[in-house]
């Protein structure tokens, strides 16, 4: 059984273009290292911005692909988020449009594969990747909008920026997702807003992501917009 894998010293595509932390890395190589003995571990792939090209930002997160139920190991560093999915469930929750795992197929980088596992599912996938549901999206948005304007009441200036950054996420791809667009990474959002004409949401978000603190007088604005 032949094992492909993707250095992770590599800087620019397919791998991790930017790390949060060193000890993200170091993790992360230590991982990819176990899943060498580990027969039943199938795929390791990186998601979210730090494997975009042209983006400021470095979110890491990972998805693991196993052929059982068993765990993999998730004392990952606060800065990673470690999914785990059995191989059984993975072409039924992409055809019913999860989220995660389509932005892995579409945008991902294999960090580690078995037998060409993670290339074959995404050749399987890649002309006919179903839109992740906008409808789930905008109730996304409306639980954030919730508890955004209940941190507002409490006057917590870091709670409120928080809650607005994920009320506008989420409201931001439930807009693209409306137009049959697939959200890239966070920070490539605002440049997708504006290429539909969502101008206002693209600079709220804008702002949030390069740290333009609004005043909350400003924030609570969001809660005009429609959740």
């Amino acid at each position: 059984m032949r094992t492909d894998f993707r250095n992770l010293e590599d800087q620019g595509p397919p791998g991790v273009l930017r790390w949060p932390t060193d000890r993200a890395r170091e993790w992360t190589r230590r991982l990819v290292d176990s899943a060498h003995t580990t027969p039943s571990i199938l795929a390791i792939v990186a998601i979210g911005s730090a494997v975009r090209p042209n983006v400021d930002s470095a979110d890491l997160d990972l998805i693991a692909i196993r052929d059982d139920t068993r765990a993999v190991d998730r004392t990952a560093p606060l800065e990673i988020d470690l999914r785990v999915y059995p191989m059984a469930e993975v072409t039924s929750q992409i055809s019913s449009g999860h989220d995660m795992l389509g932005w892995a197929v579409k945008f991902g980088r294999v960090l580690f594969q078995r037998d060409h596992y993670w290339d074959q599912l995404v050749n399987a996938w890649q002309d006919r990747l179903p839109l992740p549901s906008p409808a789930v999206a905008r109730e996304r948005a409306a639980r954030a909008h919730r508890r955004l304007a209940k941190v507002l009441e409490s006057g917590d200036v870091d709670a409120s920026l928080e809650q607005a950054l994920s009320y506008l996420t989420h409201l931001a791809r439930a807009e693209l997702l409306n137009r049959s667009i697939y959200p890239a990474s966070r920070p490539e959002l605002p440049s997708q807003l504006r290429a539909i004409g969502s101008f206002q949401i693209a600079e709220w978000l804008d702002g949030l992501l390069q740290n333009k603190l609004p005043e909350l007088t400003e924030i609570d604005r969001l809660l005009k917009v429609p959740a």
